[in-house]
């Protein structure tokens, strides 16, 4: 009976303790707790100077009045990135077909600012049709801002001792207001189309309110 009472006690205890640590079963790990928590409270980012790809620096995110999405990576990576690249171009199709003229900027972000100058940065682009208008691939040439920026938008960068960096990936929705105010996967570009397109109907919807 003892025994029994033991067991309860501490299956209920281990409940208790998931359940405080995954904010209500609603998180089972640290970075959905992250998106849950900025979903429910947009964080200001701080604001750094990104160089694109036509050599034009530029203060970002900025309260410009225009929503951004944004992805980070290097010119060089060879795995994750060229995926990351392709998907953000599929969402950058989607969205200008059905919301075309909306407030919507893409920005892809090289965290290699040392070999991704403007001229790589350019070739890149050139690869992935981005227009250096309506999406742009910038870097952020202080060491100090960047670190600030990937620190505030949870992006872990490791070099890997071979030139290059292992790193996480994922789309960033950035309001008017210069906030994070979602954390989309990367790997869902439909899902990520279809939610901006509702996103900038409702704020245009906003908008034409009398």
């Amino acid at each position: 009976m003892r025994k029994t009472a033991a067991i309860l006690f501490a299956l209920m205890f281990g409940i208790g303790l998931l359940w405080y640590g995954t904010d209500g079963f609603q998180a089972f790990t640290s970075e959905t707790a992250r998106r849950l928590a900025i979903l429910q409270e947009p964080k200001p980012l701080p604001v750094v100077h990104l160089e694109d790809q036509s050599g034009h620096t530029f203060s970002w995110p900025g309260r410009d009045g225009k929503w951004k999405l944004a992805t980070f990576m290097y010119t060089q990576c060879g795995d994750i990135c060229p995926v990351i690249e392709m998907n953000l171009r599929r969402v950058y199709d989607a969205v200008h077909r059905s919301s075309p003229g909306e407030p919507l900027e893409f920005f892809s972000i090289s965290f290699d600012n040392k070999r991704d100058t403007p001229e790589m940065l350019q070739h890149h682009a050139h690869h992935y049709g981005a227009d250096g208008v309506t999406w742009r691939m910038a870097r952020v040439p202080d060491d100090g801002e960047l670190k600030q920026l990937l620190n505030a938008l949870g992006v872990i960068v490791i070099p890997d001792g071979r030139g290059g960096y292992e790193h996480n990936a994922a789309f960033y929705l950035i309001n008017e207001q210069g906030r994070i105010v979602r954390i989309f996967d990367y790997n869902n570009p439909e899902m990520v189309s279809a939610e901006l397109v509702r996103l900038l109907e409702d704020e245009t919807s906003k908008v034409v309110k009398p």
